[in-house]
């Protein structure tokens, strides 16, 4: 396998077809990435006391129905536990469409986003979100039972004795960094192992055992190039991971800055609010960083998605090529080599 390749070629899809770009937009906005938030404070103008209005004159607040705080609570958990619906699913979505389309341009060299809905929105998200289920749970489970392991020679602070409590502080330290290594090791296993499982369901119709174990199996024939891989794009994520920091970062505060400060400060100049500023100035402002954040992280989670696409279809081809090989090797091409049929009775 030419690894190497597949970077190169994953990028030039990346780049090339735009239809792929809405789809990670929509990826790393509903979770499939991280996005980091910022805090403005706004200069008070010298110091000078109301330069910024009346923050201290705060008027009272008004005496409030409970019933209506209790409504409003509810309807305020109940629309986070629908965004949080709505985020897996297009999670799932979108995640399932990114396999498809790229798969189609290796065929085709041509997709649309029509193609991409209509091959996300199918049973093989739904599988991917019950593999992500048998996977994650499990892991939850065992890390939450490493971490209370780790932390339980902190019962040996009960005892209220310096040695007991240096012991206990001391074991703990050690048994967390031991969890930790541990953890990292299993995510490690797991991460390329859900990959090409993920794939199997997507681009080879398999159920979610199936193609557990089919991931698994594949693997170990190949673990050499998966393993590779894997190095290899934990340094693309370092790299990308750098240029967030001192590119994107950097730029989603200058454009939040600016499309949350034009606002607030014409709010300021005509009410001399400082409030009024804030909330003109804020809301835009996190906006700013959100679309950027994201749009800028949906470019690298498509091209994330496309590398192991790309590895899993190579290895699919080798696989095909092999097969065909000990075939070829088991039948002679010279037809008086070939086992002569019975003679009729």
């Amino acid at each position: 396998m030419n690894h190497t390749n597949i970077l190169k070629r994953a990028f030039t899809i990346t780049w090339r077809y735009r239809p792929l770009w809405i789809f990670g937009f929509l990826l790393a906005l509903c979770g499939g990435g991280g996005s980091g938030g910022g805090n403005f404070n706004f200069p008070s103008g010298g110091g000078r006391e109301g330069d910024f209005g009346d923050f201290e004159n705060i008027p009272s607040m008004p005496e409030i129905d409970p019933n209506l705080v209790i409504t409003l609570i509810v309807a305020f958990v109940c629309l986070i536990l629908l965004l949080s619906i709505v985020g897996i699913v297009v999670q799932y979505v979108t995640r399932t469409a990114l396999m498809g389309m790229v798969r189609q341009i290796e065929e085709t060299a041509a997709v649309t986003g029509r193609d991409g809905w209509r091959f996300g929105w199918s049973n093989r998200a739904w599988r991917i979100f019950l593999l992500g289920l048998l996977i994650g749970l499990p892991l939850t489970i065992l890390s939450i039972g490493l971490i209370l392991l780790a932390l339980s020679p902190l019962l040996l602070l009960i005892l209220d004795e310096t040695a007991s409590t240096v012991l206990g502080v001391v074991l703990t330290i050690f048994s967390c960094l031991l969890v930790g290594v541990l953890l990292f090791i299993i995510s490690v296993i797991i991460a390329p192992i859900q990959e090409m499982a993920w794939r199997r369901i997507a681009l080879a119709e398999r159920g979610v055992v199936d193609s557990l174990r089919e991931a698994v199996a594949l693997i170990r024939r190949r673990l050499k190039d998966v393993a590779i891989m894997w190095l290899l794009m934990v340094g693309v994520g370092f790299a990308w991971g750098i240029v967030a920091l001192i590119v994107v970062l950097p730029v989603s505060l200058i454009v939040a800055a600016l499309l949350g400060g034009i606002p607030a400060g014409l709010v300021y100049l005509i009410s001399r609010s400082g409030w009024g500023a804030l909330i003109a100035g804020v809301p835009l402002a996190l906006l700013a960083i959100i679309i950027l954040n994201s749009a800028a992280t949906g470019f690298f989670l498509i091209y994330q998605s496309t590398v192991w696409t790309l590895t899993y279809l190579e290895l699919q081809k080798t696989e095909a090529s092999n097969q065909m090989s000990v075939i070829s090797n088991q039948t002679p091409n010279n037809p008086d080599l070939r086992p002569l049929a019975p003679d009729p009775l």
